[in-house]
């Protein structure tokens, strides 16, 4: 479903000539979480740039729960902004050592925390919501903060979006639907070029 979504949201933004859209991945295979990240400043270089990070959510233990949030990097302040970060990050536990990564995601943040980053990303959170909340039925969970690994080492503005729970029956069928997740990629495409043309690229916009 998430993948569906990405290389729908790769189609939306190829049409327009001023982004050149890459994927961490194209099919199924496994990326490290760190290298996600990682990639997508590789590939930035010295131009400006955004990572969007798409996933889906579960609460197993209350399958009612529903709704879309998007998350930028910073400290959790609420329970629930810790269990999403315990649920996004459980994948480092297979993944360390085949990367020889430092799991100690309060030493990373310490590292790469950039004020004036993680505030264009916070700007970048709410555009994803606003345009999501057009084509979600909601509802609405906000913008929200984790230590999430996979948008660590994007230095740039980065989001991971929970585009809703698998977890819950309605929901579920909602994110398998294909008209929802064109939906979901075009809202997603539009929060992109809203970002860049309000904030456009400088010094000032961290872009």
């Amino acid at each position: 479903m998430a993948l569906a979504v990405a290389l729908a949201l790769a189609d939306e933004l190829d049409d327009d000539p001023r982004f050149d859209v890459r994927l961490t991945r194209e099919d199924d295979r496994l990326v490290p979480l760190w290298e996600r990240g990682r990639l997508a400043t590789e590939w930035r270089g010295e131009r400006p740039g955004v990572f969007v990070s798409i996933h889906a959510n579960a609460a197993p233990r209350s399958p009612e729960v529903r709704g879309f949030e998007t998350y930028f990097l910073s400290e959790a302040r609420t329970e629930h902004e810790e269990r999403v970060a315990a649920l996004e990050n459980a994948p480092l536990q297979l993944e360390d050592d085949a990367t020889g990564e430092d799991p100690d995601l309060d030493f990373i943040l310490r590292e790469l925390r950039n004020l004036d980053t993680q505030h264009w990303s916070a700007l970048l959170a709410q555009m994803v919501q606003e345009r999501m909340a057009e084509v979600h039925p909601g509802p609405d969970r906000g913008v929200k903060q984790a230590p999430l690994a996979v948008i660590t080492n994007a230095l740039m503005p980065a989001v991971l979006v929970e585009l809703g729970y698998l977890t819950n029956r309605d929901e579920a069928r909602l994110l398998a639907d294909r008209d929802f997740q064109r939906d979901a990629a075009r809202a997603l495409a539009e929060a992109i070029r809203a970002f860049f043309e309000r904030y456009p690229p400088g010094p000032s916009s961290g872009g």
